[in-house]
């Protein structure tokens, strides 16, 4: 049985649960603390999505539960004809391309968040993005910690690092098992 999340907050060196929870008796459990809540700005303006893989749905998902509407970019055209039929704004075109930006909106935008694989990409689109709007809130993806110093040093705000998140992931599984 995979335990539910829980939230929770820290005060007078306890960790609180906001809820109650439903849990075997000694289960282990993990503790992340997230970003305390006033230290965002509100996001004013669409998001952009650069590419909608795997990691630009997600992306798009939580927009669509946050009510935040969003511009995907996109190279494949099948994905541009079949998200397009189910209503969502897409552009067709290469984040790397400035018309492409600007074209989704760019000038408008308060996040673009740079979720396609190809790390060049992600590199060069970073660098155009912080040219053109240097107020805009970059989240980028990379593959290796080595290239998301690269994406951080180009302007991107926040930077998401597979090698780190498959680390995390083994971590957390593998600390269920070993006791």
């Amino acid at each position: 049985m995979e335990p539910h999340p829980a939230r929770a907050t820290y005060r007078d060196g306890l960790v609180c649960l906001d809820a109650p929870m439903d849990w075997p008796e000694g289960i282990r459990l993990s503790v992340v603390p997230l970003p305390h809540q006033g230290d965002a700005a509100p996001l004013t303006g669409h998001a952009i999505i650069a590419g909608f893989g795997l990691s630009g749905r997600s992306v798009g998902d939580l927009l669509d539960r946050a009510g935040v509407p969003y511009t995907v970019v996109e190279t494949n055209p099948e994905t541009v004809a079949t998200q397009r039929s189910l209503g969502r704004t897409i552009v067709e075109g290469s984040v790397t391309d400035p018309a492409a930006l600007l074209g989704a909106g760019l000038h408008e935008a308060g996040i673009v968040a740079l979720t396609i694989p190809d790390e060049d990409a992600v590199l060069k689109a970073t660098s155009i993005v912080r040219k053109l709007r240097p107020d805009i809130y970059i989240v980028a993806r990379t593959n290796y910690s080595s290239k998301g110093m690269q994406a951080s040093k180009l302007g991107a705000d926040e930077v998401i690092k597979a090698e780190q998140a498959v680390a995390l992931q083994f971590y957390e599984i593998l600390s269920r098992r070993i006791r």
